[in-house]
């Protein structure tokens, strides 16, 4: 009963995105998109199948189908965002290479080793409620030695937004004990987020051995609560953001800091890869 009301909520909130995610494109959140980008193509299979695990619109979806000469099945429990990417899907001509199908990934329908790649992008794994059952489902569906690549919340960027914000260090303690983010008015459901070792020692659990972490932030915009860009004194970054060639120079500083798995979790989300462990399935 619990996890039907959470995902009712879950679906709520993102029903909210549907028409919005119509317009989305990858490169929208320039430092974020190419981050993520540069850690899923070059771990694409050339051929196979791919699951888009909480995929939601189909952004990666098809971004994937038009790089690699795969399929991919986008799966997702938001109604909604799944007729925003069959309208994408049809509008890009891409119907007989991306199948749409409504469900979740603490179950995934599918028999164990389905996929020659899993992509679970934008935080699906922090906020499904079960972070562990997530990451044994995902791995069940995926082949051995092929890649798994998901994106989660990030600890010590959640624990430095709340020392901004003035929250109790006493509830900054506990937070970082546990990395579960309460419930807020927007979005009424809590996230698991978490650190570099965390994250790998999940995966590993469930046989994934990470082979590249990497940290993003979400979104160049002057509200953008970044710890880099936040050391710019506001006008300057206003300047910044409002010129195309200093924000690009802006994109790449920040790139090449997040691409360092050692300061990762600084970054507002984490990003990871991992392969499965295991003989190869021939043929």
């Amino acid at each position: 009963m619990a996890n039907e009301k959470r995902v009712t909520t879950i679906v709520e909130y993102h029903r909210r995105e549907a028409e919005e995610e119509y317009y989305r494109e990858v490169g929208d959140d320039a430092v974020y998109d190419e981050i993520t980008w540069d850690n899923i193509e070059p771990f694409l299979p050339r051929q196979g199948w791919i699951l888009d695990a909480g995929g939601g619109a189909g952004l990666w979806a098809r971004k994937m189908v038009k790089t690699r000469n795969c399929w991919c099945e986008l799966l997702d429990i938001t109604g909604e965002l799944l007729k925003t990417a069959k309208r994408r899907i049809n509008k890009d001509t891409l119907g007989e290479r991306i199948q749409v199908l409504q469900g979740d990934i603490l179950s995934v329908p599918h028999h164990d080793m389905s996929f020659d790649f899993v992509l679970c992008e934008a935080d699906p794994i922090s906020i499904c409620g079960d972070p562990d059952k997530a990451v044994s489902e995902l791995s069940r569906v995926l082949k051995p030695k092929c890649h798994f690549v998901a994106g989660v919340d990030s600890t010590y960027y959640r624990a430095f937004k709340m020392l901004s914000q003035g929250k109790p260090l006493d509830r900054i303690l506990d937070f970082l004990q546990i990395g579960i983010s309460p419930a807020e008015e927007e979005a009424n459901f809590d996230s698991k987020s978490f650190t570099p070792i965390e994250l790998i020692s999940l995966l590993q659990k469930h046989g994934l051995n990470t082979v590249r972490i990497v940290g993003k932030p979400m979104g160049l915009r002057t509200g953008m609560l970044d710890i880099f860009v936040e050391t710019l004194l506001l006008e300057r970054r206003r300047e910044i953001f409002e010129n195309k060639a200093e924000k690009e120079k802006l994109k790449k500083i920040l790139k090449r800091i997040y691409e360092d798995p050692y300061v990762a979790g600084i970054g507002s989300h984490l990003q990871v890869v991992a392969v499965k462990k295991g003989k190869p399935i021939s043929g």
